[in-house]
């Protein structure tokens, strides 16, 4: 029988011929009419003939691939080893840490997730030596071979010295084991300084992510400095000043309002010779926010959660991926894989300045949703909460979009349903999609 997890893309690229692909298995493949009829027969019980060789060589290759299965109970319980794999089995992947060197932040962006639980707090010496040593004791605990962290905040360039001390002692201690280190920073860029770069590369710096959102006008109405001064132009200057010694990546945030001033921004990078140079660039739509530390269900910024069903946006998530595609710029489509950490047993954290450890970024301020402290190696009852959200055993059964979204974003779903247990289903917007961006991906891969 034919898998569930299927998504057909007709006539393309050529009358007669079509895209296939599984979202299980993540196979792609371009088939001929003739494969598809038999195909059809296969989906309908109606073979009447036997198959060449040829053919049983194609029925082969796609029984493989996962486009063909014997039967619903095999692909059920192929599917349930997935989602095994990927709860429990995802210490193949670097151990990667988020570290807020500080809550504080020299700017003030309208739409910052936040702004909620902004604090003068910053990490301090003595939490920074708890981190290290939970760092170590985690790693030897769980035997990992490589080590990644992202020092974030706030704006972590306000408060370097964790930088310098964290990366330092675990840089000599992942040497000593023969484990693999490196770190990233996200800045919005405003206080980078070739000095400071040259730095950080010999301590294990491997990249830096930068916030801009749109050309100079939109950015500056976007992310102003807190006293409401313009950030652009500093932040160009910044990355001019290093972008031959460090990979770059830009990611920027949109809504309908800033939306139009992106492919000028990509004209205004192109002439300043750093569009091409960048690592990724990349842009998303503006997700909403927990509310006040108080009353966290009272979400803010809620019309970010429509962006999904409207029209509209979801032409606009298309449009930037085909513009950034046209110029030669490598682009995620959107069809890997992204399993939520919250639900992975060796998923990502993140650590605040106080030592508290979190699963999601976008729950970050908020105790009652913290997974631990650094104080301590063992987890608390939260993190067995997370890891016990099975989401996507309530999904309908014929829905092929579950291996990849796994019942949806656990975040959204808080805000949506104010649990982290219930579906977040986002069919409607994924049934629109998913044949553009198969499209985008197979022009992706022969164009290699």
């Amino acid at each position: 029988m034919l898998s569930k997890f299927n998504l057909w893309v007709e006539d393309y690229p050529k009358q007669g011929e079509y895209l296939l692909f599984n979202s299980r298995t993540q196979a792609l493949l371009k088939i001929n009419q003739e494969l598809k009829n038999t195909l059809d027969e296969i989906s309908g019980h109606q073979v009447t003939k036997s198959p060449s060789h040829q053919l049983k060589e194609n029925l082969n290759a796609l029984k493989e691939s996962g486009i063909i299965v014997e039967d619903e109970n095999e692909e059920q319980a192929k599917l349930d080893d997935f989602f095994r794999q990927l709860k429990y089995e995802s210490d193949t992947l670097p151990f990667e840490v988020t570290i807020l060197t500080t809550y504080g932040c020299n700017f003030k962006c309208v739409y910052c997730f936040e702004e909620s639980v902004k604090q003068n707090l910053s990490l301090n010496d003595k939490t920074s030596d708890l981190i290290i040593k939970w760092l170590i004791d985690k790693a030897e605990q769980r035997n990992y071979k490589r080590i990644f962290l992202v020092y974030y905040g706030g704006e972590p360039l306000l408060n370097t010295q964790p930088i310098y001390h964290i990366s330092r002692k675990l840089k000599d201690w992942a040497e000593k084991k023969k484990v693999e280190f490196g770190f990233g920073i996200i800045t919005n860029g405003s206080l980078i300084t070739p000095g400071l770069i040259a730095d950080f590369l010999a301590l294990g710096l491997k990249d830096i992510r930068i916030s801009i959102d749109g050309d100079r006008e939109a950015h500056n109405k976007k992310r102003p400095f807190l006293d409401g001064h313009p950030s652009f132009d500093l932040i160009i200057n910044n990355i001019k000043s290093i972008i031959d010694k460090v990979n770059i990546a830009i990611a920027g945030n949109f809504d309908a309002e800033n939306f139009p001033t992106i492919p000028k921004f990509l004209d205004y990078l192109e002439k300043e010779g750093l569009l091409h140079k960048l690592k990724s660039i990349n842009f998303q739509p503006l997700a909403p926010r927990l509310g006040p530390k108080t009353n966290p269900g009272a979400v803010e910024l809620a019309e970010c959660l429509s962006f999904f069903d409207k029209k509209g946006m979801f032409e606009e998530v298309l449009s930037i991926k085909k513009e950034l595609s046209r110029r030669g710029i490598k682009i995620p489509t959107g069809l890997a894989i992204n399993a939520c950490s919250l639900i992975m047993q060796d998923g990502g954290v993140t650590i605040d300045p106080k030592g508290e450890i979190y699963k999601c970024n976008a729950l970050l301020g908020y105790p009652e949703f913290s997974v631990g402290n650094v104080r301590s190696l063992k987890f608390n009852q939260r993190y067995q909460e997370f890891l016990d959200s099975d989401a996507w055993t309530k999904c309908p059964k014929d829905c092929p979009y579950v291996p990849m979204c796994q019942g949806g974003c656990r975040f959204f779903s808080y805000l949506e349903n104010k649990n982290f247990s219930d579906i977040s289903c986002k069919r409607e917007y994924l049934d629109r999609i998913m044949p553009e961006l198969i499209k985008l991906e197979y022009e992706k891969l022969v164009s290699r």
